[in-house]
């Protein structure tokens, strides 16, 4: 767990998800989204531990993270 890890990957997530969040769970469901990136996708996750990140990380990281609040929001009405 590495918070300067998850701020690059939420950094790369459609802002206009994390805005539909509401500030009473936002710091909840963005964490627990961070948690589950790293045990699905140790790899990519790890690059994200690092100062340098690849590009190909960068955009798979950008797809994961954006399917996954995509999809949430969706199951709960959000979108």
């Amino acid at each position: 767990m590495s918070t300067s890890a998850d701020k690059k990957i939420l950094e790369l997530v459609d802002p206009e998800y994390i805005k539909k969040i509401s500030l009473f769970v936002r710091s909840h469901a963005t964490g627990n989204t961070c948690r589950w990136i790293e045990r699905e996708f140790p790899d990519i996750y790890a690059e994200f531990e690092k100062e340098q990140i690849s590009n190909e990380a960068k955009d798979q990281m950008r797809k994961i993270g954006n399917d996954i609040f995509e999809e949430r929001m969706k199951k709960h009405h959000m979108l």
